[in-house]
């Protein structure tokens, strides 16, 4: 690996960087310098490729990149071979791109990235999701090249890379020390400022020395000067943005509010006269970086719990080649190779079986326990797992089209959904211009009337406006609802969830994992004549314990019997051995018979029934089943209690799903359902205007989950589901999710007096400031008192 010790040489090509050039690339997590746009172009592209390895094996510098335009830093993105990772061709001959965006912060810069792509003619798509801080953006390729799109992103002020789980997780780390770091200096700058900001009000009231009185203005203009220049960057940022749009968003009378009082305060520090603002100004940045910091990490650990296509599949697979098997990458795989399978491996491709067999593991496609037994001939699809056997396949198709992508994609499609709008959101607009308005027609008057008290007046009014009790309103609830329901043994991962619970109608409960415990358990035992029960069970553990199946947990608490000789595993059907000179198996009816002649057929009888038998005769039949979890049945009729619809959504075929329902008193019920049919059942629900809460805990849940107008994903559920997921169950009960449609309702009222109280005040405050009888330090104390009102309103949810 090559090394160097002089910091300015370009980390791609070597050469010195000019004087006065600052180009970075991100490689290995750090900064790397680059000495011109072209190497800074082909270096982003190797890293955005997911290939940063590239600089550590490679054993000499590379050539310098040909100039590049600055405007042309994405044109090879243009290039399909370049960007096939990240871009597909849809059935319409249009493509589809996902990329990461850096720099977005709230629900305003969904808005105006969509909004400025759809603009163009040649976009036809464009959706943000703000959890994942990524964009999927359809167009016509022919029409509008990729790295105008690239360009069009940079220039909006976001910083767009290639669609990459490993980058986005990188570029939200970053982006969340960058937020702590401003509302930490944000913190620290209003407790030193507020001490000068008591100091100076006090002065005001009894009087102070015009030497003290402007020393402590000179130091707060300095101290807040940082504020308003690195921790309030990003209103002022988003409120421009917004603003070139004609958006009116909440940013804007912020930066309005912070802008006009530090040029007023600054003005006043330089004259020695008038109010300064200082500490309302650090106090306000502070308070609303603070709500944002605790926003972006819920978004944090959304992602972060986020897979892709690659991170389910095996990193290498064995091809054969010629007359052996060589390792591979698996994303090198194509249609037409033949793969080795071994037994506890994840298949790498979709394929067919060419010779022998065993039994694969589709919990991620069907959410069912049982292993599906297979032989030559049959299809294994990518990202199952091979539980017992093993044997070669050929691929069928590359990743793209395999199942699992299929999967993935219904996926992206079903978190297409638009994010539920606040109430504060529905009010915002109005309320933004109606202030613009008002401290406009009130600077107007105050002009005309009496000017030297225009600029203090207006600032007044935008003062004890600032809607920092309508920005807090909403959140404020929202976080101490969520503490409690934390507490209760719910973690809300979205807070979009508790608005979402109020408008639903109907609960959807997957079967196993959700509503049992998704694990197999004895449930009755019969002995044959002759037999016992405890030499039965012995006899079957230690045969169980020779196979990988899950069965084999059901008697993982049985003393297994000893001498077992000749064990002979057949694949996804039994097991045989020998044991004191006799011939014994256990599994399906149809394979012990083959060892027991004339074996009788099953007990009519609710379970999953297999046979121990000796070729002298049965020993004992076995029923297994995935028992209910231990309040189930009283969570169902507390929802059934609340008006609620309850269903059960099961994808396993058997009857079992009607005998869990009619146990718990749910009439609702649809069984074998595959993932597209149940996301088709939740469209169909939701077109005909119910909305539907999902309860799951498989891959196979998750598109789903994603439908869903809200999803809950029980403690046990896969990653891609609690992803999905606006509330995840802590413990194993399922007693919160009654407390959660509790909570919104009251969150709702609380909410509901929060936004009342902000408008009332604002609805008298503000004519009273117009008037100019509130000055100005009394308008920051009815802000902050107005805040803080709102805050321990809240705090009662707890």
């Amino acid at each position: 690996m090559l090394k160097r010790t002089d910091s300015e040489h370009c980390y791609h090509c070597g050469e010195l960087v000019p004087p006065g050039t600052h180009l970075t690339v991100e490689i290995g997590g750090e900064p790397r310098p680059m000495c011109c746009p072209g190497c800074q172009a082909v270096a982003r592209l190797i890293a955005g490729s997911g290939l940063d390895s590239f600089y550590r094996l490679r054993t000499e510098l590379n050539e310098t990149a040909p100039p590049l335009p600055q405007e042309n830093l994405y044109l090879a993105y243009d290039n399909p071979e370049n960007c096939a990772d990240f871009v597909s061709a849809l059935d319409n001959g249009e493509h589809r791109a996902q990329l990461l965006l850096g720099g977005i912060s709230c629900a305003a810069c969904t808005w105006l990235i969509e909004k400025a792509l759809l603009a163009n003619p040649a976009v036809s798509g464009a959706n943000v999701n703000l959890s994942q801080q990524s964009l999927v953006v359809e167009f016509n390729r022919e029409q509008l090249p990729l790295s105008e799109i690239f360009q069009q992103l940079l220039a909006l002020g976001y910083d767009p890379h290639p669609w990459q789980l490993s980058q986005g997780a990188r570029l939200i780390e970053t982006e969340q020390r960058a937020a702590l770091r401003e509302l930490a200096v944000a913190g620290l700058a209003m407790m030193q400022v507020g001490m000068f900001g008591i100091a100076l009000h006090a002065g005001d009231i009894q009087g102070i020395a015009l030497e003290y009185r402007g020393l402590m203005r000179w130091v707060s203009l300095l101290i807040a000067s940082v504020v308003v220049f690195y921790s309030a960057r990003s209103f002022f940022h988003n409120a421009w943005n917004n603003l070139r749009f004609g958006r009116l968003v909440m940013d804007l009378p912020v930066a309005l509010a912070i802008g006009l009082a530090y040029i007023a305060s600054a003005w006043a520090t330089l004259q020695n006269s008038g109010e300064v603002y200082f500490d309302s100004i650090a106090m306000f940045t502070f308070f609303l970086l603070l709500g944002r910091y605790m926003e972006r990490q819920v978004r944090r650990r959304e992602f972060l719990r986020q897979t892709d296509l690659q991170s389910l599949l095996p990193v290498a697979s064995l091809r054969r080649e010629g007359d052996s098997w060589a390792t591979v990458p698996t994303r090198s795989i194509r249609s037409g190779d033949v793969l080795l399978l071994r037994a506890g491996e994840t298949i790498p491709a979709d394929g067919v079986l060419l010779d022998g067999g065993g039994a694969v593991d589709e919990a991620a496609f069907t959410g069912e326990h049982l292993p599906r037994s297979i032989g030559p001939g049959e299809q294994v699809s990518a990202g199952t797992v091979l539980r017992e056997g093993g044997g070669s396949m050929r691929v069928a198709c590359d990743a793209a089209g395999s199942r699992l992508a299929t999967m993935l994609g219904m996926l992206t499609r079903a978190g297409d959904k638009p994010t539920l709008a606040r109430l504060a959101d529905r009010v915002a607009a109005r309320f933004v211009g109606a202030v613009l308005v008002i401290a406009a027609l009130v600077a107007a008057y105050w002009i005309q009337v009496d000017a030297t008290r225009a600029l203090w007046i207006t600032l007044s009014v935008l003062v004890v406006s600032c809607p920092c009790a309508l920005a807090l309103a909403t959140p404020a609830a929202l976080t101490a609802a969520t503490a409690h329901l934390r507490r209760r043994g719910l973690l809300l991962v979205g807070e979009d969830s508790l608005e979402g619970l109020l408008r639903c109608q109907r609960v959807i409960f997957d079967k196993t994992g959700t509503l049992t415990h998704g694990e197999l358990r004895r449930r009755e035992t019969r002995v044959a004549e002759g037999s016992t029960e405890e030499e039965a069970l012995a006899i079957a553990a230690a045969l169980e314990q020779q196979g990988r199946h899950p069965i084999a947990q059901a008697f993982a608490d049985i003393t297994a019997a000893t001498g077992l000789r000749e064990v002979e595993v057949v694949a996804g059907r039994g097991i045989r051995a020998s044991l004191d000179g006799r011939r014994i198996a256990i599994g399906s009816p149809a394979f012990v018979s083959e060892t027991c002649p004339g074996l009788p057929a099953p007990p009519q009888a609710p379970g999953h029934w297999i046979a121990l038998a000796a070729d002298s005769g049965l020993l004992a039949w076995f029923a297994l089943d995935d028992s209910p979890r231990s309040d189930a049945e009283a969570t169902v009729a507390a929802l059934q209690g609340r008006g609620l619809a309850v269903e059960l959504l099961s994808g396993d075929p058997s009857n079992a799903g009607r005998e869990l329902a009619q146990q718990l008193g749910i009439d609702a019920v649809r069984i074998g359902a595959s993932p597209k049919d149940k996301l088709e059942h939740i469209h169909s629900l939701q077109a005909a205007g119910t909305p539907v809460a999902m309860v799951g805990d498989g891959l196979n849940d998750a598109p789903v989950l994603a439908a869903a107008d809200c999803a809950f994903a029980v403690n046990q559920a896969t990653d891609l589901a609690k992803s999905q997921a606006d509330a995840i169950l802590l413990g194993q009960s399922l007693g919160p999710l009654d407390d959660a449609f509790a909570m919104a309702v009251r969150c709702r009222k609380i909410i509901r007096q929060n936004m009342s109280w902000a408008l009332a005040y604002n609805g008298l405050a503000v004519p009273l400031a117009a008037a100019g009888w509130v000055p100005p330090w009394a308008a920051a104390v009815g802000m902050s008192a107005s805040s803080l009102l709102v805050v321990l309103n809240s705090l009662r949810l707890k």
